[in-house]
């Protein structure tokens, strides 16, 4: 990798977002326990969904001040709430506590990852744009598997307080990281007091990535809700062993599904992506044994892999300069309408309505097979020059 192409900046920004959402995610598999202790097991569906209600508040919010104050702002703000939750975990005592801090948390999301996002695309030519997306998602997934792969063995052999004050203190030094970073949005457009107006906060031109967004992220959430607990049903002891998984192989395609998505297009990578994972969830439904659920998770974590660098990628093309923070927010309301309906579905159909796990991954084959339309649509009949900022450089093939 050429350093004119991928500055040291982007490497630091790499690894302070590798420490922030091994953070966030180090606490997830001990959530359905906790929650259960503190009489809540009925408002299973809620666990991931609060923290992406939370998160789809802040996202419009995120994408304004990333385009008006700053990317560097954003992504300090977002570490902050982080490390606020970490410390306000060991202190709940009730649902609506649980429920609480996990709204705290979801603000964490809300601007951390717009910000990286945008820092990202603002840094990097657009013709390199996908794989440097494929580079930023492996080390999100890699912190993210770290923290899945982990918190449950850091609950188990120190306890659950210590858990929280490992999450905040990562959080901690991210934030730190960040504040090393250089801003890379203009001084010029930087507004001192800048105007708020609500009607600019949705970014229109982002709604094709949004769109297939929305439906890949529908089994993400299930994913996060039923996952642990599906897990231990089938004889594993380590609640995050899917997500493990799924995420480890995302890592290793990041890279070569980039080249696809700046070569043939978004679209095209899109597509690829979520064949595989209605295959995915295809063998899951077939047969409900400890071997189809690795070849599941290799499946699934294959097409994430396609699927999330061409999605930011195409936010980031779309929006420009101008509007990068506000597209790529967009984006994220998307991902965060996506997981909090997968979230709430699976959650209430396993823990309320007496349903089957099969039933979930059916409902998730065919959202995933929904993307599939839309992305052979979209390859069929792309965007209009005119409609993409950036297609005077070589991305009218999106």
């Amino acid at each position: 990798m050429k350093n004119k192409i991928y500055p040291p900046e982007f490497f630091r920004l790499c690894v302070a977002a590798l420490l922030f959402f091994f953070s966030f995610n180090l606490v997830i598999p001990e959530l359905p326990t906790m929650l259960r202790e503190v009489g809540g097991y009925q408002y299973l569906g809620w666990i991931i969904p609060a923290f992406s209600a939370s998160a789809l508040i802040a996202r419009p919010l995120s994408g304004w001040v990333t385009d008006n104050i700053g990317r560097k702002f954003t992504l300090i703000v977002g570490c902050v709430f982080c490390v606020l939750a970490g410390f306000f975990y060991p202190f709940v005592g009730t649902v609506f506590g649980f429920l609480l801090v996990r709204v705290v948390h979801g603000f964490s999301t809300g601007f951390t990852p717009t910000g990286f996002t945008a820092y990202t695309a603002d840094i990097i030519p657009a013709s390199h744009r996908g794989r440097a997306m494929g580079w930023q998602g492996i080390f999100n997934n890699a912190g993210t598997s770290l923290g899945y792969g982990l918190g449950a063995v850091i609950a188990l052999h120190l306890g659950r307080n210590y858990l929280f004050a490992i999450s905040g203190g990562f959080a901690v030094i991210a934030l730190l990281l960040f504040a090393t970073l250089p801003e890379t949005l203009p001084p010029e457009r930087i507004k001192i007091k800048p105007s708020l107006k609500w009607k600019r906060l949705i970014y229109i031109p982002t709604w094709r990535p949004g769109i297939l967004m929305l439906l890949v992220c529908i089994s993400l959430g299930s994913v996060l809700t039923i996952m642990p607990d599906y897990t231990t049903s089938l004889g594993f002891s380590n609640k995050g062993l899917y997500l493990t998984w799924y995420i480890s192989f995302s890592l290793l395609f990041r890279l070569v599904s980039g080249r696809i998505s700046d070569s043939l297009g978004r679209a095209w990578s899109i597509a690829i992506g979520s064949g595989l994972q209605v295959f995915a969830m295809w063998v899951l439904i077939a047969s409900p044994s400890p071997y189809f659920f690795y070849i599941s998770a290799v499946l699934y974590g294959i097409g994430q892999g396609f699927n999330a660098p061409s999605l930011f990628a195409w936010a980031g093309d779309l929006g420009g300069t101008e509007h990068r923070g506000k597209s790529i927010s967009t984006l994220f309301i998307s991902l965060e309408i996506g997981i909090i309906i997968g979230g709430l579905i699976s959650g209430y159909w396993v823990s309320a309505w007496g349903g089957t796990y099969e039933n979930v991954f059916l409902f998730n084959a065919i959202a995933f097979a929904l993307a599939f339309g839309f992305s052979v649509y979209f390859i069929k009949y792309p965007s209009k020059p005119d409609d993409d900022p950036e297609s005077k450089i070589g991305l009218s093939s999106i």
